[in-house]
């Protein structure tokens, strides 16, 4: 049974001006097997969004948020409010955005994240839609911003009928906020917003994530048959 994180929490965003790169935990058995990481890592990848029975890992480095914007705003139906850089999270495994406010991420630090079903995630396919409104979109500061926090009304508020002046996710001075009109703009056309794939990452001391992994094109699928045969060959 799911349960509403939004319900006790104390948010924090800390985005220092570091970048640090990722680990993909990929084991490789032979030095041979080493040569071809970019290769495996896209197995990686297309394993992940399979989700196969068995729970997946993934190592991911948190670098910062870009594009975005920071807005004031509540989890906790104005309880206490708070500044948060807001947009998209930057990963070198995948862009990704926040599904947990509820906890803490750093810049720099390394992440164990478990990979499960986006259904367990509720309200998973309307998170798709915003998600994939803003790849359609310019992805400016203000389109990733408001993907953000229209995705944070979900979680915290559900889809019928969103607002960010009432509920548990606020947004301060909200009829003037251009970041709150952009997240009611995804809100209010989920119905012609188009899906997105996305890989749900969770932690249980670290925010939760959808990673942005779109399904590879039949030309990648290809190269990759091809590359395996040739690594087979050369054993």
């Amino acid at each position: 049974m799911q349960t509403n994180k939004l319900a006790s929490y104390r948010p924090i965003f800390e985005i220092p001006p570091s970048r640090h790169s990722i680990t993909l935990v990929v084991h490789s058995p032979t030095p041979h097997h080493m040569k071809i990481t970019t290769i495996a890592k896209v197995v990686s990848i297309l394993a992940c969004t399979s989700l196969a029975a068995s729970s997946q890992t993934l190592h991911a480095t948190f670098s910062n948020v870009n594009p975005g914007e920071s807005v004031t705003g509540s989890f906790n139906a104005g309880s206490s409010f708070g500044t948060y850089h807001s947009g998209v999270m930057n990963f070198d495994y995948a862009d990704a955005f926040c599904v947990d406010p509820a906890q803490f991420i750093y810049a720099g630090e390394t992440v164990n994240y478990t990979i499960e079903p986006l259904s367990w995630l509720p309200n998973s396919s309307s998170i798709s839609k915003v998600v994939g409104g803003f790849l359609a979109s310019a992805k400016t500061s203000l389109d990733a911003a408001g993907a953000q926090w229209a995705i944070w009304e979900i979680i915290g508020d559900g889809i019928i009928s969103p607002s960010f002046a009432s509920g548990s996710v606020l947004i301060a001075n909200e009829a003037s906020s251009a970041v709150a009109t952009r997240a009611l703009a995804y809100l209010n056309n989920l119905s012609s917003l188009p899906s997105t794939n996305l890989l749900y990452a969770t932690s249980p001391t670290r925010q939760d994530m959808v990673f942005m992994v779109p399904e590879l094109s039949s030309t990648v699928l290809g190269a990759l048959g091809a590359m395996t045969l040739l690594v087979r060959r050369r054993r």
